[in-house]
């Protein structure tokens, strides 16, 4: 997992050309400019995909963790707050199979988690390892979030 600011991003693997794609098309973008974005799927480049989200934060308790095999999430919040929480996969139980399609399996919460709070133009990588669980409520109260989950292939 990473957690930062797009211009501190640092990362030496095969698939930084395809990070850096999509951190310097979101640092090109204001803050408005992302918002007026339409909801759902957007690719800007080969292997690399944007999701953007709307939701209500959730209560921990009521959450899955996921993992996924041939892509990187990173988590972008454009407006908004939540805890976005993180633990190796080795002794969380599945609780679904793989699912090739979707592209993700979900897990129950494992016994020790790492928790980052994400806020405004903040991002946390999540590569294929890492049981990752997003939409966490901040001090206990819903809030309303918007959200970009970008896709990077690893092959």
């Amino acid at each position: 997992m990473e957690f930062g600011l797009s211009k501190n991003h640092q990362r030496n693997e095969k698939v930084e050309k395809r990070i850096q794609t999509a951190l310097d098309w979101l640092d090109a973008r204001s803050t408005d400019e992302l918002l007026a974005e339409p909801l759902g799927p957007k690719e800007i480049a080969e292997g690399v995909e944007l999701r953007f989200q709307e939701y209500d934060t959730r209560d921990y308790a009521g959450m899955d963790y996921e993992t996924h095999r041939k892509h990187i999430d990173i988590h972008y919040m454009i407006k908004g707050a939540e805890w976005v929480r993180w633990a190796d996969d080795g002794d969380a139980a599945a609780t679904d199979e793989y699912d090739p399609e979707e592209e993700i399996q979900h897990f129950g919460h494992p016994a020790f988690h790492s928790k980052a709070l994400l806020t405004d133009r903040h991002y946390a990588i999540f590569d294929p390892t890492d049981l990752h669980a997003a939409h966490g409520m901040v001090n206990g109260k819903i809030g309303h979030n918007h959200k970009l989950c970008v896709k990077i292939a690893i092959d």
